[in-house]
């Protein structure tokens, strides 16, 4: 009886985090698939029921496989490079290495730097005359490139602070998960003449992919939302090649006022990220050892 009631208060505790997880979550998300089915500009007073149209009007429009395409870019090129060197970066200071809350900090301080600070920065580092990045490349002598203004460019200066900003956050997630690495299996591996490489490969990686797990599902949510840099530094452009879906879910809702198309485009977002999460957790969650006992 004793139970039930601890159980129930655990319950009644839980109601107001619940609550607003319902109102500011899953209740905007409900509210947009049902939108989705409808046409509504902000000038009409009303939206009107439209069926399927929103979702067959996106499948003809070239601006939104052009979008696809620079979002799984941007995902695919941010966090695999980034996830692999968190990991070598956290390996390597976790085994004591000389000066490693210098490090530390040096890595983890771009993930604490306002994302409209950082983006300022980086438009003088890209600037074409002046910026830091053409100075070095004409001191190489490497012609000069427009890093935002240039349509083959774009995409790649906005993945490259994406990879600069969530390096140190990711680095200090794998510390954390390399703390439960069990330091007898390393001296263990070394008697047997296992080299550096070949320990890490055998003992760390695995034991550390519950962590990577967490890593992979949080930076796909990470990089799937980018926005802030590329309102403040190309707003999509030059000609939608930095365009990525969330941005383009802000232009037909708040630029153009369409509604409709927004919420239908918030709607894909929602199931794309799903989908993928479900995927990842039916391939990986099972194969993960959670223990290095």
């Amino acid at each position: 009886m004793r139970e039930k009631v601890e159980q129930y208060r655990a319950y009644f505790f839980l109601i107001p985090g619940l609550f607003f997880l319902f109102l500011f979550t899953y209740l905007p998300i409900m509210w947009a698939a049902w939108l989705s089915f409808n046409r509504w500009n902000l000038l009409c007073f009303k939206p009107k029921f439209a069926g399927m149209a929103n979702y067959v009007k996106l499948l003809h429009d070239d601006v939104f496989w052009l979008v696809m395409k620079n979002t799984l870019v941007f995902v695919t090129v941010s966090i695999f490079p980034t996830m692999f060197l968190a990991l070598i970066f956290a390996i390597l200071i976790d085994e004591r290495m000389k000066g490693r809350v210098y490090y530390i900090y040096s890595l983890f301080y771009p993930t604490l730097i306002p994302m409209a600070a950082a983006a300022m920065l980086w438009v003088y580092i890209y600037s074409p005359n002046l910026g830091i990045l053409n100075v070095f490349l004409a001191k190489l002598g490497l012609p000069k490139l427009g890093w935002l203004g240039s349509s083959s460019t774009s995409l790649w200066a906005l993945i490259i602070i994406t990879f600069w900003k969530n390096l140190g956050f990711f680095m200090l997630i794998y510390l954390s998960g390399l703390q439960n690495v069990s330091r007898e299996l390393y001296e263990a591996a070394y008697i047997d003449g296992a080299g550096w490489w070949r320990r890490h490969v055998s003992i760390t990686f695995p034991l550390v992919a519950p962590t990577s797990l967490f890593v992979l599902v949080t930076a796909i949510i990470l990089t799937f939302r980018v926005f802030d840099q590329i309102h403040l530094m190309t707003e999509g452009g030059p000609g939608n090649s930095s365009n990525v879906i969330v941005y383009y879910i802000f232009e037909n809702g708040f630029k153009f006022f369409d509604w409709g198309k927004a919420s239908c485009l918030t709607t894909v977002l929602v199931l794309i990220l799903l989908t993928l999460t479900l995927i990842i957790f039916g391939i990986f969650g099972k194969r993960i050892t959670y223990s290095s006992d």
